[in-house]
């Protein structure tokens, strides 16, 4: 029998999220933000809540507010998220009700939570993932309880989200790994306006038996007690056995999808009545009472709850609104890496091609650092990547440290947010940066959030390698360029290294950074291979050699007459085009200077403005098809800041507006820039 202290804790929270949605209603006005509650779902969320210890982690979804007020969270704290007040101690003002963060000492670790459905699967089982490894391989960091317990992960989800195809890739993994994960699913029969029946064939319950080695319950998520022992003897488990596990919890909704989708539109009197039988607190009120708790008692609680609330959003109204000037604060957490470092060119070294510097910056980084971990399709030992960039690392390292995944790319991006999250420090990569896209949701939604929408407590620091461009007949899915589509997210940086010392510096600035880092990396350029990028093979760099991102480098100059005599131009480019730029500028009499922008962004537009100014006239160059792209956005903010010093508009050049590149050369020839290309247009913009 549980301990009544529990019970009447447990219906003491439950009033006051109670009156909490009834205040919210009765103040529409004021609680204009979209939100939605725990109304039917308390008990399987408080139940939840207290099995869980500080050291613990918990991501809970967007009806949760039960859970946040029972790992210790005040209705004025949920309340201040509710406004979007400026002192919303999780996102300040900037994130929809129920969506917290939290990291310290005193409570369960809040990953940012996210408004997209399912999608806090992957970055949870991700948590779970580097749990297990700090348990495995680097205990000494790992959180644990007063008494040595080791810490157990909650993913709450809705039932509806189950059909996304992301929740399955994190299942797979989980099951796979036998991580120490238990995935909360809180089914009411609805998805906004959807029924069960619409939407799906089977519950979780049913879905999870597909998952071998998935552990599973069904518990009536109505009844405190009943959830409260099935919670308690499930994190039990998990803490113990280290094992996944499912919880199909059956709730009723007895509020609206969200404020904004409300009830009446769609449910019926008769749905909305057979919900209303399922109440959880009337349900634990008549336990309490046969319990000998007396009705005065019971009165008392319920007054004092009402009387909570009621001053909690007095207060929370009248707090401060965000304060303006703050709307930029943490885009991004402060890198450490400001200033190039080390020796870029050692005397006596061989020259290395880009692929090795890669390999060889990353193998010092694991040397050095326990926490970094590579990870990806093939990446392992018996490949080391289909570039073969991972080559040896796997027998060095250990498959703890340098593994293969399925092909997922959406959990191989997504996870790093947990990963990041307890410590670790993950590189990862889709194998060609056409197949970054089913992992598009995870980079968008979640990584690039996170530090913005935590207001700096989890900023995600991972390298996401994208092997990229064209050469040789990849075809259309082996060939694409995506920068244009990775730099409209905002919150990461982007890199697109041309040779070997750039590429070893800036994995290394990458490394260190504490964000999001997107690596583009040329596979023409890999092993020099594509004629005329000899160049891109440099002596090695030393092991402390590191590249902030920013720094563009002037490549080709010009002479001094050519650019007195108003006969030169400046050609912006990365990558690939860096070559193109170089061999079309050897056909001119030093007239043509040659910018490697190095990193996308952040962006050296100091550097960029002055050399436009310079030569007052400019090429903006690059191997994307050339319409919308982020060369022809570059192009545009060229023209407005140099416009007084240019002498013809800025030029660019970029590939053939095809949907793909074409498998035969010919063909691919055709649509890409060359050297020859480059060169015409050139010396219409000199001569003219």
């Amino acid at each position: 029998m549980i301990d009544i202290a529990i019970l009447l804790k447990a219906y003491r929270m439950m009033s006051q999220v109670k009156v909490m949605a009834e205040t919210y209603e009765a103040n529409r006005t004021v609680c204009k933000y979209v939100h939605s509650t725990s109304r039917g779902h308390e008990a399987i969320q408080l139940a939840t809540a207290f099995q869980l210890q500080s050291h613990d982690f918990v991501s809970p979804y967007y009806r949760d507010e039960s859970i946040i007020m029972g790992i210790g969270f005040s209705p004025y704290e949920q309340m201040l998220q509710l406004l979007a007040k400026g002192n919303d101690i999780f996102t300040g003002g900037r994130e929809y009700y129920s969506h917290p963060n939290y990291k310290g000492d005193e409570k369960p670790t809040m990953i940012h939570q996210s408004s997209a459905t399912g999608m806090q699967a992957i970055p949870t089982t991700g948590v779970a993932q580097g749990v297990q490894y700090l348990e495995n391989h680097l205990s000494g960091r790992l959180k644990k309880g007063v008494n040595g317990e080791l810490p157990i992960v909650v993913c709450s989800l809705g039932d509806a989200s189950i059909t996304e195809g992301e929740v399955s890739e994190a299942f797979q993994f989980a099951v796979l790994k036998q991580l120490p994960i238990i995935y909360l699913v809180q089914d009411n029969n609805w998805g906004i306006s959807v029924t069960s029946d619409e939407a799906r064939s089977m519950n979780a319950f049913e879905f999870a038996a597909g998952f071998k080695g998935m552990n599973r319950i069904q518990v009536d998520g109505s009844d405190f007690e009943a959830s409260f022992s099935v919670m308690k003897d499930v994190c039990d488990f998990v803490r113990r056995e280290r094992k996944p596990y499912l919880v199909h919890a059956q709730v009723p909704l007895l509020g609206h999808h969200t404020s904004g989708v409300r009830r009446e539109f769609y449910r019926s009197d008769e749905d909305w009545a057979n919900h209303s039988d399922h109440d959880p607190n009337p349900k634990l009120r008549k336990k309490l009472i046969e319990r000998n708790v007396s009705e005065d008692e019971i009165i008392q609680i319920e007054k004092e709850a009402a009387d909570l609330v009621a001053t909690d959003f007095a207060k929370a109204v009248a707090s401060p609104e965000p304060d303006p000037l703050t709307i930029e604060d943490h885009v991004f957490a402060p890198t450490p890496v400001v200033e190039e470092k080390g020796e870029r060119s050692p005397i006596g070294k061989e020259k290395v091609v880009m692929v090795d510097a890669a390999l060889f910056a990353v193998r010092e980084i694991m040397e050095k650092h326990p926490e970094a971990v590579l990870y990806g399709q093939d990446v392992g030992k018996r490949l080391g990547g289909v570039f073969r960039e991972a080559a040896t690392l796997g027998e060095k390292f250990g498959e703890h440290r340098v593994f293969n995944t399925a092909i997922q790319e959406a959990y191989v991006v997504g996870s790093t947010v947990g990963m990041s999250a307890v410590g670790l420090k993950p590189i990862v990569e889709v194998q060609f940066a056409d197949y970054i896209y089913p992992g598009f949701n995870q980079l968008v939604t979640e990584v690039s959030k996170s530090c913005y929408l935590s207001c700096g407590k989890f900023p995600v620091s991972m390298i996401l390698r994208v092997p990229i461009g064209a050469y040789g007949g990849g075809g259309p899915y082996h060939s694409g360029s995506v920068e244009t589509t990775v730099l409209s997210i905002k919150g990461i940086k982007v890199a697109y290294p041309s040779n070997a010392a750039d590429m070893k510096g800036l994995m290394k600035a990458a490394f260190y950074d504490p964000n999001p880092v997107v690596m583009l990396e040329h596979k023409g350029l890999y092993w020099s291979k594509v004629p005329g990028t000899e160049d891109a093979k440099t002596p090695e760099p030393s092991k402390d050699y590191i590249l902030p991102f920013g720094k563009a480098n002037i490549v080709v100059n010009a002479s001094a007459d050519s650019i007195d005599n108003g006969e030169s131009c400046v050609v912006i480019t990365y990558g690939m085009g860096v070559y193109w730029a170089k061999a079309a500028a050897k056909k001119f009499n030093l007239q043509v200077e040659v910018v490697d922008l190095r990193t996308l962004f952040p962006l050296d537009e100091e550097l960029i403005y002055e050399r436009v100014k310079v030569h007052g006239k400019c090429l903006v160059l690059t191997e994307e098809q050339q319409n919308n792209s982020f060369a022809e956005a570059l192009a545009g903010r060229i023209s407005k800041n140099c416009f007084q010093f240019l002498d013809a508009p800025v030029e660019v050049l970029g590939a053939l507006n095809t949907p793909a590149v074409p498998m035969n050369i010919g063909l691919e020839k055709v649509m890409l820039p060359d050297a020859d290309k480059v060169a015409t247009l050139l010396k219409e913009l000199i001569t003219n």
